[in-house]
C-alpha cells in the first residue's frame, strides 16, 4: 500500500454520532487514504474528491456506489449505479420535472407549504424540528408530485431511509434494509401502472414514456425509484443543520429577514455544513494515479463528500456556518460531473422557502439536546427539540 492507512470504521455507531473529527484526521493523512477496516481507498480533500466525481470515466458508478461489494451488487442499475450510456437514458427520462424552470413554476405553493408548516410550528412555541418541520416539509411537497397510490406514500420516508442504509456497509442497519428495499421493489413492480399512479405525476409520466416505446419497460422501475429515495433524506438533514447551527447565532434570521437574497446562500450553507450524503464510491476502470498514489483497476474508491465540504484550504472556518459565505455554492453535497444530484434544485428551493417563512417572524430560538439519525450514508438528527421564544 502506498499511501497512508486510516484504520477507523466510518460506519461504527461512536463514528457516526460525531464524525467530522475522523474526516479531519483523514484529510491530515493526505488526500488519498487506505480505509483498512473496509478494505477501500478514500479520496478525503476537496480537489480530488470533485475531480475524481468529474472524470467518470476513471471512477466509475457502474460496479455500484455502495462501500462494499453486497451494497454494490444490490444497487447496480440504478440511476446513481449505472454509465453512460444506461445512466443517460434514466438521466434523461428522471430530469426534465426537476429542471430548475419547472420547479420555479411550482415556487409558490412550496412557499405555501412552508409558511403553512412555520405557522403550525410557532404555534405550539416548542417543537421538534425533525418531525414537526423538516420532515413535513419535502413529504408535503413531492408526494403528490411523485404521484404513487397511498401505501407508497405512506412508505416514503422509510423506504429512502433504508435505500441509503444500503448504500453503506452490511453491518446491522444494512442488514435490515434488505426486506424493506424488497418491499419497496415489490411494490413499485405491481403498482407503478399507468392506471394506478397519479395523473400528471412524474411517475405517471415515467408510466406514459414507456407506453409510447419512450423508455425501455425494464428501466422504468429504476426511474420511479429514483424519484423516491433521494427526494426527503437530504432535504430534512439539511433543514435540521440549518436550525441547529442558526441557533447558535441569534441575529441570523433578521439578518436574512433584511436581505431576502441570503436564504439562497443560507440553504447552500447548510447543505455544505451538514453534507447530507456522506459519501458515494466509485471504482477504477484501469490503473490511476492520483495525488502521487496508484490505485489498480477495480478499486472501490469512497468519495467522501462530508470530508471534503469541510476542507478548511476550500471553506475557512470550514466547521462554521456562515450565511454570508461567498463560495457556498461550491459544496459537494449534490455531488459534481455527470451523476450531480437531479434534484437538487428542487431541494434548495424546499429549504430556501423554509427560510423564508422563519426569518418573516425574525425569530430567536432555544435549542435542545439533539439526537443523531443513526443511518449508514445520511447525516441527520432524529431528534431535535427548540423552542421559539419570540
Amino acid at each position: 500500500m502506498n499511501c497512508p492507512t486510516d484504520a477507523s470504521n466510518l460506519y461504527d455507531d461512536e463514528v457516526l454520532r460525531d464524525p467530522w473529527p475522523h474526516y479531519t484526521r483523514s484529510r491530515e493523512k493526505g488526500p488519498v487514504v487506505w480505509m483498512e477496516a473496509l478494505g477501500n481507498y478514500a479520496f478525503t480533500q476537496y480537489d480530488v474528491v470533485r475531480n475524481g466525481l468529474r472524470d467518470h470515466e476513471t471512477f466509475i458508478s457502474g460496479l455500484g456506489t455502495a462501500a462494499d461489494d453486497f451494497g454494490c451488487q444490490h444497487q447496480r442499475g440504478n440511476t446513481v449505479a449505472s454509465d453512460p450510456t444506461r445512466h443517460t437514458l434514466l438521466r434523461h427520462a428522471i430530469l426534465p420535472p426537476l429542471k430548475p424552470d419547472n420547479i420555479a413554476d411550482i415556487r409558490p405553493r412550496i412557499q405555501a407549504v412552508a409558511n403553512e408548516i412555520v405557522k403550525a410550528c410557532f404555534a405550539k412555541r416548542s417543537f421538534d424540528v425533525v418531525s414537526d418541520l423538516a420532515q413535513p416539509m419535502p413529504l408535503l411537497v413531492v408526494q403528490d408530485l411523485i404521484g404513487l397510490p397511498d401505501f407508497g406514500k405512506d412508505n416514503m420516508l422509510k423506504w429512502a431511509s433504508a435505500a441509503f442504509d444500503m448504500q453503506g456497509v452490511q453491518n446491522q442497519r444494512g442488514q435490515a434494509a434488505r426486506g424493506v428495499i424488497a418491499e419497496m421493489r415489490d411494490f413499485i413492480s405491481r403498482n407503478a401502472t399507468t392506471d394506478t399512479l397519479k395523473p400528471g405525476s412524474w411517475t405517471h409520466r415515467i408510466s406514459e414514456m414507456t407506453e409510447r416505446g419512450e423508455l425501455d419497460p425494464e428501466l422504468a422501475p429504476f426511474a420511479i425509484r429514483d424519484y423516491i429515495n433521494p427526494s426527503l433524506d437530504t432535504t430534512i438533514s439539511a433543514i435540521g443543520h440549518l436550525m441547529y447551527h442558526a441557533s447558535f447565532q441569534p441575529d441570523i434570521w433578521e439578518k436574512i429577514s433584511n436581505q431576502p437574497a441570503l436564504a439562497n446562500n443560507a440553504a447552500h450553507e447548510a447543505v455544505r455544513i451538514g453534507t447530507p450524503i456522506r459519501s458515494f464510491s466509485r471504482h477504477t476502470s484501469k490503473p490511476v494515479q492520483v495525488a502521487g498514489h496508484t490505485m489498480p483497476q477495480g478499486a472501490r474508491v469512497m468519495m467522501l463528500y462530508a470530508s471534503a465540504n469541510r476542507d478548511e484550504s476550500i471553506f475557512p472556518e470550514a466547521d462554521r456556518f456562515d450565511v454570508g459565505r461567498r463560495n457556498a455554492r461550491r459544496h459537494l453535497g449534490f455531488g459534481a460531473g455527470i451523476h450531480m444530484c437531479a434534484g437538487m434544485h428542487l431541494a434548495i428551493l424546499e429549504i430556501e422557502c423554509l427560510i423564508h417563512a422563519i426569518a418573516a417572524r425574525s425569530p430567536k430560538f432555544e435549542i435542545g439536546e439533539p439526537r443523531i439519525a443513526m443511518n449508514n450514508s445520511i447525516c441527520a438528527f432524529s431528534e431535535l427539540p427548540i423552542k421559539a421564544l419570540c
